[in-house]
């Protein structure tokens, strides 16, 4: 009886998880917080990570994109996002969970090359290297 209950429960846990928005952060009950990939992004789940913080350090090149976040969880992870011989590297950024567009720039830089201070992100690091930034504005307060 207790492990048909528990069979349940894990069911019920799970069909909840994977009918949350996009973007979400979920939560069970007693387990920590998880972020859901971007729609679109190709990764198995067991290969993904996710960094969620403010840029403390950004560098864009033709080649790759180098972040430095400082995440929510008290940690620093530096990222590298391969532009793939992509003169711009818009097809592996978004803003606010959609598409990243030209006029996205002017929200995370004051100038080219230049990020706004306290420019929040998720950088979603695939093992197969491959990177998909989701930016946000900045935190305020």
């Amino acid at each position: 009886m207790r492990s048909t209950r528990f069979a349940i429960a894990v069911t019920l846990a799970t069909l909840t998880f994977a009918a949350a928005p996009a973007g979400r952060q979920d939560r069970q009950a007693g387990a920590p917080s998880r972020l859901r990939p971007p729609e679109g992004f190709a990764c198995v789940r067991d290969d993904l990570t996710a960094y969620t913080g403010v840029v403390v350090r950004y560098q864009r090149e033709r080649e790759r994109t180098t972040l430095r976040i400082r995440t929510d969880w008290d940690t620093t992870e530096d990222v590298a996002v391969p532009h793939n011989d992509a003169a711009d590297p818009a097809a592996s950024f978004r803003y606010a969970g959609r598409p990243f567009s030209a006029k996205d720039w002017e929200r995370i830089e004051s100038s080219a090359g230049v990020l706004r201070p306290s420019t929040r992100a998720t950088a979603w690091v695939c093992r197969d290297g491959t990177v998909l930034v989701d930016w946000a504005a900045a935190k305020e307060g």
